[in-house]
This record gives C-alpha cells, structure tokens and sequence, in this order.
C-alpha cells in the first residue's frame, strides 16, 4: 500500500510517496521527516538559527562561523557550480532581489543597484579552517536551491538503507525516486508547454533517477521589452539573458540541480551546446517560449 504524505519545510511544500517493506510506512516517513528538519535547521536562510543564518548574521563582524564536513562539502558544491557557471551562480545575489518589486519589476534606481552589487560576491566569500566569514556587513547567503535538492537526495538514501524500493521524494521543483512504482508503473513528472493550457503538459518517467528545475517561464518579466527569467547577475544586477528554465533529469537531485543551474545562466545557445554535451535528459525553455531538448514535447 502506497504511504503518502505532505509537510512543509524549506519554504515549500514537500511530498512523501513510498511503500515499506516491512509494513511500518507510519515509522519510516518518521526517519524521512526527520531527516529534512535536520537539514532544514541546519542550513536553511529561513530559520534563524541555521548555518545559513549565522553567517549571515555575523557578516562585517570578523567572527567565523565553524563548518563541519557536511557543510563544507555543501560549499564546495556551490563553489563549483560558481566556477563551472563562470561566477554568474551566486548566492550572495539574494541581496539584489531588494531592488525588484514581487512582479519583478525594477523598483529601485541604477544607482541604487550599483550600490548594492557592493555587497555581492562569492569571491568575498573567506572559507579557513575557523570555518566561513562574509566580510561586509549587509551581505547574504542563501543556499536554499541547492539545500532543497541535497536534502531530497539525503531522505532517499536514507531510505534506501531501511529497504525502501518504492518511493518518491518531491519538493518545490526538485524531485528523486526509489526504484518505480510498487505495481511496476512509473514515477511520471509533469512538465508544463509554454503555449498550451495550464493541463498541457509532458509527462517524463522519473524511475531511480533526480530531477530538477531552475527557473519559472511563467513568472517571467519584461525588462527593457524582453522576456528574462527572475536570474539576477552578480555583475550589474540586472536580470541575465540566458533560458527562462532549464530541467534536467540525473542519477541524483544534487547533480540535475548543478546542471540545470549552469545552463540557465549560459547564453541560449550556450545552454543548448553545454547540455548536450552532457548527455542527459533534459528540457530548456528559451525567451521566446520555445522548448528545446530531448525532454521537449514533440
């Protein structure tokens, strides 16, 4: 029998499908949800007391906040995805979302921009053994789209080690399964067609494998009479010209988030020629509300 169940956790609503083994679906959920707390209190930017949150805090004051092998395994992921991106994925830019209305629309001047880009920067960034500093005060870090699809992936193997094989882990726009479906059906995802309907949409078959999604086509914005995804650039702080969303489906959530994350920040062309070159299944969404890719509808 296929155990459900939805709770809320790093500011999204996250869906539990799986089936026990040995009957005590009741007691592993328990283990799954305990597990996305840990991480959500550990790491995310929306609990005070976090990781995350103490950095932040503790921005302009020259005190480090220690990192323990987990988190600092986390930074090297995003360190790498900074690089591989060419230092356009950056999280100290949730800082510049001040300068936007909640339609994305500019709210604040050129000025006020090129004067909050000061408080943006990986590369600001100090990680030493006493652990890691943002040196201005006013800086941010938010780790939340790589967190949620880490913790997805963290709750799949820890239910694979309690000898769970059917089982779906969804969360916001990031997804993984366990084997398929206990009838043998398989795990489907939706993606929605930029032209059709709300229902028009193309089912993929997601069986063992993580998905992820990074930008939304449909809360887009017009700026300066163009399509742009809600991407803001470290550089100028304006919204970047690449793919409204990219999906990518990998062996891991954590992996399709860092491809997907990459290729959305390329130029349109860019993002084709990279995502092909990897391999995998994938979708992207351009500004004219094409679809493009394997993963497209046909």
């Amino acid at each position: 029998m296929m155990h459900r169940k939805r709770i809320n956790c790093f500011g999204s609503s996250c869906q539990l499908a799986l089936v026990s083994l040995r009957g005590e679906a009741e007691q592993i959920v328990g283990i799954a949800i305990a597990e996305l707390e840990r991480l959500e209190a550990k790491f995310s930017s929306y609990h005070p007391q976090s990781l995350i949150s103490q950095i932040n805090q503790a921005a302009g004051t020259g005190c480090f906040t220690p990192l323990d092998t987990e988190a600092r395994s986390l930074f090297d992921f995003v360190a790498a995805i900074w690089e591989e991106s060419r230092h356009l994925f950056d999280p100290t830019t949730r800082i510049l979302d001040n300068c936007y209305d909640d339609h994305g629309q500019l709210k604040a001047t050129d000025a006020q921009v090129k004067d909050m880009l000061t408080l943006v920067g990986w590369s600001q960034l100090q990680l030493t053994d006493e652990g890691a500093l943002l040196p201005q005060k006013g800086m941010l870090l938010d780790f939340n789209s790589c967190i949620r699809p880490y913790a997805i992936d963290s709750v799949r193997r820890r239910l694979s080690k309690e000898g769970v094989q059917h089982a779906l882990i969804e969360m916001a726009r990031d997804a993984a399964t366990i084997g398929k479906q206990a009838d043998g059906a398989n795990w489907l995802l939706g993606l929605r067609h930029p032209l059709g309907g709300r229902t028009a949409i193309n089912r993929i078959k997601l069986n063992g494998k993580g998905f992820a999604m990074r930008g939304d086509f449909e809360r887009r914005i017009r700026f300066r009479e163009e399509n742009f995804g809600r991407a803001l650039s470290p550089i100028d702080g304006y919204p970047i010209p690449g793919m409204l969303s990219v999906s990518v489906v990998a062996d891991s959530c954590l992996d399709a988030c860092g491809a997907a994350s990459v290729a959305r920040l390329k130029t349109e062309q860019g993002a084709i020629n990279w995502l092909e070159k990897l391999g995998l299944p994938w979708m992207a969404i351009d500004r004219q509300l094409r679809c493009h890719g394997p993963l497209a509808p046909s």
